[in-house]
């Protein structure tokens, strides 16, 4: 007699199939990209609300915008100017708003966006404010809004794959969502062009945010990033006129990388927006990081050369970024080869100019002796032993060498992870005096310049 039922054998081969599509259906939808892109979508849609309504407003001859210079959020607080929420330090001249979370909603100018949009005389066009799907300090991910006549509307994204959105919208940040009738208005502030850099145990770093472009100097009432005073090398020079006052650092795709400033300067400026100098660990753990993507070298890790930024003196000045991550030879007048300025992380970050356009301040600490300036130490010494201060390949296949580390530069905390690697593998060198000798200097200069040549790379050390 025939059966129509299902063999066991049958049953087992038809659930193992449909856990493996499953499977493969879990793996190319990615649940969490997938509502980080969802929620991205709410922002958008939110903002695109808002926007519209306050243009309804202005329109039936509204006025009522609220405060130039302040930052509106959509996180509530028991203090009006957000004293409890631990946001972002703004540039001089710049408060923050809040409201109560009884009143964060409302439309009728009490809301956290002070327009009256309930006074709109052919009827209210959004019936509650809205708020980030996340709504977090500690995320970043909350809308806010300023105005000054004009108005801008902003929302952090989540989802790597809106980041384009982000870039062609015409606002500041490459990492926000701005919307408004004026996208320069507000200051560039973490997390507006921010990375987050997966932590190293090997060098004591958890996950941390570290600026995706050279810092540069914004004008904080114009918010306009500067090329003036000028080095004559398209930097910044600090020591002409200081990024103090009406002006702050920070992470902008153009204006000209500070430059002509000291150690101790650099630590202030960084404290002064909330923030600290990179740390050597810190910079070791975005190294190391990078050098174990396949698409940082010119065929694959350990294959051909890591990316070495702009460093060949063509042309012979420092360059600004551009918002296409794209275009990492932007300036260089290359399309190939080494002169690449991007570097992109495990998770899928890009950072510019780790490598080559402009040196970068670095503490020493915390695997090194400390973030000292007086300290006499000897050098790493060089297998030539020159009486001078030169450069020295890290790997010891090529001459002249480091030959001699000391107790406080350590091989393992300031180079690649191959001991064999050196600037032919694009890794960088070392800057130093050559015999060893005692020195008054323990500044960690990292990276590179415009005109170091080989010399430059995510590894370079200059120690003079």
């Amino acid at each position: 007699m025939k059966s129509n039922a299902f063999t066991l054998i049958e049953l087992v081969i038809v659930i193992a199939i449909l856990a493996i599509l499953a499977a493969v259906i879990v793996i190319v939808i990615n649940p969490a990209e997938y509502m980080k892109s969802a929620r991205d979508s709410t922002r958008m849609s939110d903002l695109q609300v808002v926007h519209k309504s306050i243009g309804f407003y202005q329109a039936d001859g509204g006025t009522t915008m609220g405060s130039a210079n302040t930052v509106y959020v959509s996180i509530s607080d028991s203090s009006s100017t957000c004293a409890n929420l631990g946001l972002p330090t703004l540039p001089t001249g710049w408060s923050y708003a809040c409201v109560t979370e009884i009143n964060l909603r409302k439309t009728d100018g009490t809301g956290w966006i002070p327009v009256p949009f309930s006074n709109i005389s052919f009827g209210n066009t959004i019936s509650s404010l809205p708020t980030d799907p996340t709504n977090t300090t500690s995320t970043g991910n909350y809308y806010s809004y300023v105005t000054g006549g004009s108005w801008k509307l902003k929302a952090q994204f989540e989802s790597s794959k809106n980041l384009s959105m982000a870039v062609k919208d015409g606002g500041p940040s490459v990492n926000s969502y701005e919307l408004g009738s004026d996208l320069a208005l507000g200051p560039i502030i973490f997390p507006d062009n921010w990375i987050k850099v997966p932590g190293n145990s090997s060098f004591g770093t958890s996950d941390f945010w570290v600026m995706k472009y050279e810092a540069k100097c914004v004008d904080s009432t114009t918010n306009t990033p500067l090329t003036t005073p000028d080095t004559g090398y398209n930097t910044y020079s600090n020591s002409t006129t200081a990024c103090t006052g009406t002006k702050y650092p920070a992470s902008a795709v153009n204006g000209y990388p500070i430059a002509n400033i000291s150690h101790n300067t650099a630590l202030t400026y960084c404290q002064n927006i909330g923030a600290h100098l990179l740390t050597n660990d810190e910079w070791m753990t975005i190294a190391r990081n990078a050098e174990q993507v396949n698409s940082n070298w010119s065929t694959f890790v350990g294959s051909g050369y890591l990316y070495s930024g702009h460093n060949d003196s063509t042309p012979y000045v420092a360059l600004q970024a551009d918002k296409d991550d794209t275009q990492g030879y932007s300036g260089t007048g290359n399309s190939t080869g080494n002169q690449r300025r991007t570097l992109t992380l495990s998770n899928g970050s890009v950072i510019w100019d780790l490598a080559g356009n402009v040196w970068e301040h670095v503490q020493r600490s915390v695997n090194n002796v400390g973030d000292l300036t007086n300290v006499f130490n000897p050098l790493p010494a060089c297998s030539d032993a020159v009486d001078n201060w030169g450069w020295c390949q890290y790997g010891n296949t090529t001459a002249p060498y480091v030959s001699s580390w000391t107790a406080d530069v350590v091989r393992n905390s300031v180079g690649s992870s191959n001991t064999d690697w050196n600037s032919t593998q694009g890794v960088g060198q070392v800057y130093t005096w050559k015999n060893g000798t005692s020195k008054s200097t323990t500044v960690f200069l990292r990276g590179g310049n415009w005109s170091v040549g080989s010399p430059a790379g995510a590894f370079a050390l200059h120690l003079y």
